[in-house]
């Protein structure tokens, strides 16, 4: 097919993003709304001009518009498991922001429709197309720090009244906890940069803002497969602006966030190299490269392959979210077998 139909379920913030980038792609052409209800979809479709598309009353009724090839969904994160397995069920490739799901059956109800459905899926851990993120990985793969044994990522973010999101995001049945809200993208970042799989973690949590339902903020201590150890942090108490601290040791140099140490690499380096490039510093989403992440998307359902970070991937990610928290809660390590 030379175009796709896309569907977009969901009408806030994000989805802004979600449109804007499915405009820049030409095999796309956005031909159906939905929301939870239909004139904050009829709104979201007159904001951006989509004067061609179907404005539906509910994601039954968009999946049921035979034009409709893919779906972006861009709801609250207690909705994307219901979401997603109707979308299979309807033969759509599915985009699914996170996270994905807030407990394990429903992750694993989900893997099990996609598979059956066999329809392509990408979930929005968008920093994969961030110019650091695509850089660092670039680093790792020429060997420029060698083997890596120790890696931390930090989600730093105050989630405050400041955002849109701040009313469901403090509801423990919705947003889930402070990694599946939005700490999943360091917990991603981690496996990505070391390239392995976790199997074991810790966690403690503390709180100030009791606002929230679950713990404000976590950190944990990871072990993977190879040996290889980590942390990784989710905090929305900080007080600070938006941070996304990035340490990776390899037994042949050190990267810190958009700084390289590695003397075979760089042959004569006496200090830190610094890469002036765009950094994942800040929260605001028209900052995230969701154009990447589209044209991903659209080559994976065009070409009929697999993505890299689709379904069966992130829920690797997610697991480990689930062990945190549990280990955070229980006061004792979590092996990811176990879960």
């Amino acid at each position: 097919m030379s175009t796709l139909g896309i569907g977009i379920h969901g009408a806030g913030w994000v989805s802004g993003e979600h449109i804007k980038a499915y405009a820049k792609n030409h095999h796309t052409e956005v031909i159906a709304i939905s929301s939870r209800s239909r004139d904050s979809a009829a709104s979201k479709a007159a904001e951006f001009g989509l004067d061609n598309a179907t404005v539906h009353p509910d994601l039954q009724s968009l999946l049921a518009d035979p034009r409709v090839d893919a779906v972006s969904l861009c709801t609250p994160p207690n909705q994307h498991s219901a979401e997603t397995i109707a979308a299979a069920k309807a033969g759509k490739h599915v985009l699914i922001e996170k996270a994905v799901a807030n407990n394990i059956a429903d992750l694993r109800a989900m893997q099990q429709a996609v598979s059956e459905a066999g329809v392509k899926t990408v979930v929005s851990f968008v920093l994969h197309w961030n110019p650091q993120f695509m850089w660092i990985n670039r680093m790792l793969q020429e060997g420029a720090i060698g083997k890596v044994f120790y890696a931390e990522v930090d989600y730093w973010h105050n989630i405050g009244p400041q955002y849109g999101q701040y009313a469901w995001n403090t509801k423990k049945d919705i947003a889930g906890s402070t990694f599946l809200s939005a700490g999943c993208h360091a917990v991603d970042a981690l496996r990505m940069f070391v390239k392995d799989d976790v199997v074991e973690v810790s966690a403690y949590s503390n709180q100030l803002n009791m606002d929230y339902e679950y713990p404000t903020n976590v950190i944990g201590i990871v072990k993977f497969a190879s040996g290889a150890i980590g942390k990784v942090s989710s905090v929305f108490d900080v007080q600070s602006p938006y941070a996304f601290n990035i340490d990776i040791l390899g037994d042949k140099g050190t990267i810190r966030d958009n700084r390289i140490y590695a003397k075979e690499f760089f042959a004569g380096q006496t200090d830190w190299v610094e890469v002036p490039t765009i950094r994942p510093d800040s929260g605001d989403v028209a900052h995230h490269p969701f154009v990447g992440e589209i044209n991903h998307f659209v080559d994976c359902i065009m070409s009929g392959t697999d993505s890299p970070i689709g379904l069966d991937d992130a829920a690797k990610t997610h697991e480990v979210c689930f062990a945190l928290d549990r280990s955070a809660a229980e006061g004792r390590a979590i092996k990811i077998a176990d879960l």
